[in-house]
């Protein structure tokens, strides 16, 4: 969804801009100002994708505004309207980052596609900024929760497995292929590296050292009557994914069964 802004003093060509623009499902009228002190405003506190731009305005023209978009750095994409353009003034608007000079009266049919060939690219590598920021701090949320449950465990940070574990878990979490032996072993051996076989032992031993240390109370709350001290440790899987079980159900997932190859 591009978000636009329209900046302008002419308060029906506004009104007409937005009707027409407001029919294009990947565009959305987030603002519309009608001198520059407004515009500027709306341009920070909105922050749209792309403003369309008039230049003869009262209080702050469209090339003063410009300069402050300019000049703070704002990268809001710029279609700037006037009736008066002169090539000095084209140099200019175009020297301070306007993306497009447009003379009025200007052909409104023609304009939605100009502002999808403007913003496409720009609106793609914002959005997908976005994803990457919100799935690395989902990825840091994760982290941590697992981290507070094998602590609570009582498994040591100072262990490898601990480590092995934790990544494991984190895998299966974010749905990984859940085959140890082919997929996860192999996997948390090439970034730490080291072996599968390692990877493996570690775990085990790390499992072996929170079973003998854990909490009666906390090895049910996480493994319910499945499992418990009496019974003896479980599996490297079946423990991994009771683990990745228990932090999805706590956000509302279901998972099916796990494997242990």
């Amino acid at each position: 969804m591009i978000k636009i802004g329209i900046i302008d003093d002419n308060v029906q060509f506004t009104e007409l801009l937005k009707d027409i623009l407001s029919t294009i499902n990947e565009m959305k009228v987030i603002g519309v100002a009608h001198n520059g002190m407004e515009g500027m405003e709306l341009i920070e506190k909105k922050k749209p994708d792309l403003i369309i731009l008039d230049l003869i305005m009262p209080f702050s023209d469209g090339l003063s505004l410009l300069k402050n978009i300019y000049e703070e750095s704002i990268t809001t994409k710029v279609i700037m309207l006037t009736s008066i353009g002169t090539d000095e003034i084209i140099t200019q608007a175009k020297e301070l980052g306007a993306s497009y000079f447009l003379m009025k009266p200007i052909e409104l049919s023609n304009l939605p596609n100009m502002i999808m060939s403007i913003c496409s690219d720009s609106v793609l590598q914002k959005t997908t900024l976005e994803k990457k920021i919100h799935n690395t701090n989902n990825d840091d949320k994760l982290e941590l929760k697992i981290s507070d449950i094998l602590r609570s465990i009582g498994i040591p940070a100072n262990l490898k497995g601990y480590f092995f574990l934790r990544e494991a878990i984190q895998m299966i979490n974010n749905g990984s292929d859940i085959s140890f032996s082919k997929v996860i072993y192999p996997a948390i051996a090439s970034k730490y590296h080291t072996t599968p076989s390692r990877v493996e032992r570690a775990i085990r031993h790390a499992i072996e050292v929170g079973w003998n240390r854990g909490g009666i109370e906390q090895l049910d709350f996480i493994f319910g009557n499945t499992v418990s001290p009496l019974k003896g440790r479980p599996t490297n899987g079946v423990f991994i994914g009771f683990i990745a079980e228990h932090l999805m159900l706590q956000k509302g997932m279901e998972i099916g069964s796990f494997t242990t190859v």
